[in-house]
Parts: structure tokens; C-alpha cells; sequence
């Protein structure tokens, strides 16, 4: 059925409630009675009236058929009870027979419907049960006129006819309490509120079922009204408990948590004032100034309890944080303690002190959540120092809107949540950090093992077996050629130490950590630029190298984990682009900008076969850009890559590109 159908369905039952109502109150200057008890049932039928009217409207408009109608047929029942209080004697079976049906179903029928799965074999049972005996009373007292013997029957049957009434409304008590007790977490909330709310209700009319001769004084003593009245009030706030906490036919209203509190606590205290009546009332207290000391005496007894309530109340809406000092205490615990870490312990301490479904933390990139968002959410952002480091996030339960205590307490944990917060993102730098560390560690080690087993060990090799040629021929008498075989030995021995001194300041080089990146990197082309060292192989010869270094954007800025990276990158492509590209001219381009960080190096050599396998120095450098969070591709020099003003069109490009 559309919304708009259940609301127009739903207007009309409100409209004649409240209209009840309206004209219950309009007539009570026009009639008086000197019985107490009866103005204590007219406040209780006015209650229910205007109560159950707005519940109804609310169920009735989001679908809820069953349990609105009984609401309406309530309320629409009380404001006429109402209206006979007033009109006793144009009115006269209105006061016993219009609040029957309503009433007696809300005992017998409502907790039952209040569910979001169908009814269960048994449950149809007593459904059926409390319908029927809601019914049969009603029809009973309908024709109470009929004859005196009827009426004298019904009086006399009292007693048992609400008998029944509290068995069954206990019955449904037991079934609330029963699935409080065994239903999954999402599926319980609410039900202790309805477990409590339906046995005030049935509880309320005990004294209506005991004998005549102990019921009517305690009627008239006003007891059984004001019982019935804390019931009727509390009995609603106990149904929309359920039905917003688990949004039940699609109810999703929010209600502040300072309306429930405020509520609750005036429940208690009208609560409070209603007891120490009904037993002032009751207890044979002397007159005068002696009766009156003992009801303040009375009233101060009792207080007690109701300080008790109001805490229970308290800690119900609030949570530990309704205690001074108990969140604060509870997080500092939970900080220490909690094994999946401080800041879940910390989050998880913030959800319980302060009731909360769901608690969410973001700072920077990381975001950590306990619980799923319930109702509207509250944000507070949180700051150290005077510097925003995040925000935390939460909800209430389903149907509960946060107040300003709430805020209030958030923002008072929010100092020692960015703390512990900020403590995490430390720790987790500093687990990086070290990370890195040993990763350059292992990365050095490698290039000083590549290094040493594919260079600088052959070169050994060969400056030995040099040596030994050129004995060979000192002892054969060519001194000439001995002399010219030193002489190449002694190129090599000068191209072996400047390949173990690029290979040091390929590590770490000083002016890096100096001057920065743009210069190390400048002084790096200078140094390869120019003829090679001779060699002894004249099969392969290197040819002169030109390299130039282009330096644009903030390049100061980088930290010093990304310029040594980039560095290390730069001078392994170098080498690979003199040593086995066999370029004569490379240029090395570093641009920085908003987006990140882009490095280039281009060479004009033989280039990457198509079907060569990376090596060793291709993967170092990916191995480098990957650990800095970017990308490596190298491959053959594209026109855009070329340019006029830069190399010809053949050779390798080497990109790496580090998003900001």
C-alpha cells in the first residue's frame, strides 16, 4: 500500500482521538466530582487519548496496520471514557465499555505483533486469545443496561474477567522477555523496553482482579488508577523503543536523546510523587501537623529509589559517561589493554562510555570504524597542537538522534583520541622507515655483490693475467711489448678505481644529501660526460659520452628517501646507457609539479632488444620506483620522447613518474 494511502488511513484515527480529547478537556469545567479516584481514571483515559492518537498517526502513516489500529482503537477509546467521566449522567455505560476493547488489546494482543517475522504457531494463538477476550468483555458491558442481574453478574465476575486479562498479558510479557533473551543483537533491541512496558500493563490491573472486598478500597484510594496511568504512559515509549531501534515497517524517525531523557526523567519523578501519594493515601496517618510530618517523612524514605531510577536512567540514555570521569577512565584502560590495538581501544572505549553504535576515525588516508552506522550521525573534528589531524565520527542507534552532551562528552575524548591517533601514524612511519632502511640495505648489498662479481672480479682476473703476459715477455726478451701490455693494464687499473668511485657515490653521494637532488644530479652528468677511460678490449670501444641534467620545479622539496631513490635510478640508467647502450649522448630530466614527480632518461644508444630479458640493473631500478610508491617503464625512444632539441630518433627511454 503507497505511504500516501497509509496517511490518509492514518489522519482521520488522530483527528477523532485528539478531537476526544479535545472535548474531554472543554468539559471538564462544566462537571465535578468529589470521588478522587475518578479524576485520576479521567487523567489515565485523557493519557491514552492523546498518546496512543499521535503513536497511532506514526504506525498507521509508515504501514504498521495491525498494531496502529490498536493504538487508534485506544486512543479513540479513552478520549470517549474521557468525555463519559465528564457526562456521567447523559453518558452513562460510555465510562465502562469505551476503553475496554483498546485497552485490553494492548494487554492481551499488542507485544505480540511487535516483531518483523510472522507470527509463530503459538503466538497466532494468543493473538487470537487476547481478541477474543478483548471482545467478549466489551460486548458483556456493552449490554451492562439490559437488566440489573446482568449488570449484577459482570460486578460480581470482575475479579476473574481481569484475571484472565493479567494471564494473558503476562503471556505476552514472558514472549517479549523470551525473545529479548534468545533473538541475534540487531533483532533484541528494544525488546527489554517492551518486556517492561507490557508487564507494567498487566500488572496495573492485579489489583482490579483481587477480590471485590480488596479491590475497590484500593481503587479508591486512587492506587489503581495511578498504577494504570504510569503504565499507559510508559507502555508507548516501550512500543516506538522497538519499532525505531530495529525501523520497523520502515520507521525511521530520529528522537533526541534529551527528549528520551527528559521523558524518562519525568516519568520517574511523576513517578516518585504518584507512589508517595497512593501510600499516604493508603497508611493510616494521623491528621494535622503529625500526618503531615510523616508523609515528608514518607516522601524522604522513598526518595532514595527514585535517586536510584534516576541513575539507572541516566546510565540507560547516556551510557558510563553519565558518571563523571568514567569515560576518561575507561578509555585510558581500554589504550592499554585492548589487544586489537590503541586506537581500536581507544574507539571501542568511546563507543561504550558513551552508548554509541558506530565510532569512526579518519585521519589522513587511514580510516578505522567499530560498529555500522546506526542513526544521524556527530562529527568532531580533532587537533594537536593547534593543527587538525582528522575528525571522529558517530552514530547513535537506529531511531536515536545525538544531543549536545553527547558533543559535549565527544569533544572532551577527542584530545586523547588524536594523541593516541597520531602516536599510531608515528609508529607506523617509524615501521616504514625502517622498512625502507633495511630495503636500501638489501638493495646496496646487491649492487655491491652485481658489481663486484660482474666487474670488478673479471677485471681482477684480467689485471692478473695481464701481469703474468707481460713477465712472460720480459722474459722473452720483448721488453717493447711487455711495455705496451703495462700500459693498458694501467688504463685499466685507472677505469677499475673510477667504476668503484662512481659505484660509492651511486650509493649515497655527498652533495646529495648537501645540495639536494637537482645538484647531485648535475654533477653527476658532468663526471660521466667525455671520453671513456681506455681499455683493453678493443672490440666493443665506448664512445665519448655527452650528458646533460634538466632540473625544473621544486626539487628541494622532495625528502630525502625520494631524491635518493630518484638518484639511484638515474646514475643505474646512466651507467647502462654508457656501458652496454653504447650511447653518446644521454639527457637526464627531473620535472616537478603539483600532480608529482616525473624522471626521465633518455640516450641515443643501440637500445632494448624485443625479446631481451630485464636484468639486473632494469629491475633494481623498478624495484626503486615501486618502493617509492610510483611506476618504471623503459622502451624505445617515441618522437615525443626525442624531440628537436634533444636526441635522435633511436635508443632507450627510462620514465618514472611518483604521484604526488
Amino acid at each position: 500500500m503507497p505511504i500516501g494511502t497509509h496517511r490518509t488511513a492514518a489522519a482521520p484515527v488522530a483527528a477523532v482521538a485528539l478531537l476526544t480529547a479535545a472535548t474531554a478537556v472543554v468539559l471538564l469545567p462544566f462537571s465535578r466530582t468529589d470521588e478522587a479516584w475518578t479524576e485520576w481514571f479521567y487523567l489515565t483515559d485523557l493519557t491514552v487519548a492523546v498518546v496512543y492518537g499521535l503513536l497511532a498517526y506514526l504506525l498507521l502513516s509508515r504501514g504498521a496496520r495491525a498494531v496502529g489500529a490498536l493504538a487508534g482503537l485506544a486512543a479513540i477509546g479513552g478520549g470517549l471514557a474521557a468525555i463519559g467521566q465528564r457526562v456521567p449522567h447523559l453518558l452513562p455505560d460510555l465510562v465502562g465499555t469505551a476503553w475496554v476493547p483498546g485497552t485490553l488489546a494492548l494487554i492481551t494482543v499488542l507485544p505480540w505483533l511487535v516483531r518483523d517475522d510472522p507470527l509463530p504457531r503459538h503466538a497466532r494463538i494468543a493473538v487470537a486469545a487476547g481478541l477474543t477476550v478483548s471482545a467478549g468483555l466489551t460486548v458483556m458491558r456493552a449490554f451492562r443496561a439490559a437488566s440489573p442481574a446482568w449488570s449484577d453478574i459482570l460486578d460480581t465476575t470482575l475479579p476473574q474477567q481481569m484475571g484472565i486479562v493479567v494471564v494473558l498479558g503476562l503471556a505476552a510479557t514472558a514472549d517479549a522477555a523470551r525473545r529479548w533473551r534468545v533473538l541475534p543483537g540487531d533483532r533484541r533491541r528494544g525488546l527489554g523496553w517492551l518486556t517492561v512496558g507490557s508487564a507494567l500493563m498487566a500488572l496495573s490491573f492485579v489489583p482490579i482482579a483481587l477480590p471485590l472486598e480488596v479491590s475497590r478500597p484500593i481503587t479508591y484510594a486512587s492506587v489503581t488508577p495511578v498504577l494504570q496511568l504510569a503504565a499507559q504512559a510508559f507502555f508507548p515509549a516501550a512500543v516506538l523503543a522497538v519499532v525505531l531501534r530495529q525501523r520497523l515497517w520502515g520507521v525511521d524517525v530520529a528522537v533526541s536523546r534529551t527528549l528520551l531523557w527528559s521523558l524518562l526523567t519525568a516519568a520517574a519523578i511523576t513517578a516518585y510523587v504518584l507512589i508517595t501519594q497512593a501510600v499516604v493515601l493508603l497508611a493510616p496517618l494521623p491528621g494535622g501537623t503529625a500526618g503531615a510530618v510523616a508523609a515528608g517523612v514518607l516522601a524522604v524514605a522513598v526518595f532514595p529509589a527514585r535517586s536510584w531510577l534516576q541513575n539507572r536512567i541516566d546510565h540507560l540514555v547516556r551510557g558510563p559517561s553519565a558518571r563523571p570521569g568514567a569515560a576518561a577512565e575507561r578509555l585510558a584502560h581500554r589504550i592499554g589493554t585492548d589487544a586489537a590495538g590503541p586506537v581500536a581501544g581507544a574507539l571501542e572505549a568511546i563507543r561504550e562510555s558513551l552508548r554509541l553504535h558506530s565510532v569512526r576515525l579518519e585521519t589522513g588516508d587511514v580510516v578505522q570504524e567499530i560498529g555500522a552506522p546506526g542513526g544521524p550521525e556527530l562529527t568532531a573534528g580533532l587537533s594537536l597542537g593547534g593543527v587538525p589531524v582528522g575528525r571522529l565520527t558517530v552514530t547513535g542507534a537506529p531511531g536515536e538522534r545525538l544531543d549536545a552532551r553527547t558533543r559535549k562528552d565527544l569533544g572532551m575524548l577527542a584530545g586523547p583520541v588524536a594523541a593516541v591517533a597520531q602516536l599510531a601514524v608515528r609508529t607506523d612511519q617509524l615501521a616504514a622507515a625502517r622498512a625502507r632502511t633495511t630495503a636500501a640495505r638489501v638493495e646496496e648489498r646487491r649492487l655491491l655483490r652485481r658489481e663486484l662479481h660482474d666487474r670488478l672480479g673479471p677485471t681482477l682476473v684480467g689485471i692478473g693475467l695481464t701481469v703474468q703476459g707481460a713477465r712472460n715477455l720480459v722474459d722473452a726478451g720483448r721488453t717493447a711489448e711487455a711495455g705496451e701490455m703495462l700500459d693498458l693494464l694501467r688504463a685499466e687499473l685507472d677505469r677499475s678505481a673510477e667504476d668503484v668511485r662512481t659505484l660509492a657515490r651511486a650509493l649515497l653521494p655527498p652533495s646529495l644529501e648537501r645540495h639536494g637532488l637537482g645538484v647531485a644530479l648535475t654533477e653527476l652528468a658532468e663526471r660521466l660526460s667525455g671520453p671513456p677511460a681506455p681499455s683493453r678490449s678493443a672490440l666493443t670501444p665506448e664512445p665519448d659520452l655527452a650528458v646533460s641534467a634538466e632540473i625544473s620545479g621544486d626539487v628541494a622539496a622532495l625528502t630525502p628517501e625520494v631524491a635518493a631513490g630518484l638518484y639511484g635510478i638515474a646514475a643505474e640508467a646512466l651507467v647502462n646507457a654508457r656501458r652496454h647502450a653504447m650511447a653518446s649522448a644521454v639527457r637526464v630530466s627531473v620535472d616537478v609539479d603539483g600532480s608529482g614527480v616525473v624522471l626521465e632518461i633518455v640516450d641515443d644508444g643501440r637500445g632494448i632488444p624485443a625479446d631481451a630479458e630485464p636484468g639486473v640493473g632494469l629491475r633494481s631500478m623498478r624495484e626503486r620506483a615501486e618502493e617509492l610508491g610510483g611506476t618504471l617503464t623503459a622502451g624505445p625512444v617515441s618522437p615525443a620522447d626525442s624531440g628537436a632539441r634533444t636526441l635522435v630518433r633511436t635508443g632507450t627511454v627510462v620514465r618514472v613518474v611518483l604521484p604526488r
